[in-house]
């Protein structure tokens, strides 16, 4: 995988989107990795669900936007999950 700048990417988007077909680009922002981007057949495959057994990694996908869909119906989250996103975010 291939790391350039985000300043690079924005003025060879182009070069960018040809790419992406051959590998995943990560995107840089003062030498830190803020962005990833591949191709759309790269996208679709990766959201493709196990049939056997759901992938490992999006077990924390599915349950963020299960409790973000609560927020939007005006279901609370509980002090667990707000004492774990503070651990996540800021390290304590």
């Amino acid at each position: 995988m291939i790391t350039i700048p985000a300043t690079d990417a924005k003025n060879r988007f182009g070069e960018l989107l040809e790419a992406v077909h051959r590998e995943p680009v990560e995107i840089s922002k003062k030498g830190r990795v803020v962005a990833v981007m591949l191709s759309a057949r790269d996208y679709q495959e990766m959201r493709k669900p196990e049939i056997d057994a759901p992938c490992k990694e999006f077990n924390g996908i599915r349950s963020w936007v299960k409790k973000h869909n609560n927020i939007k119906t005006g279901k609370p989250l509980d002090e667990g999950d707000y004492r774990k996103h503070l651990s996540e975010k800021y390290g304590k």
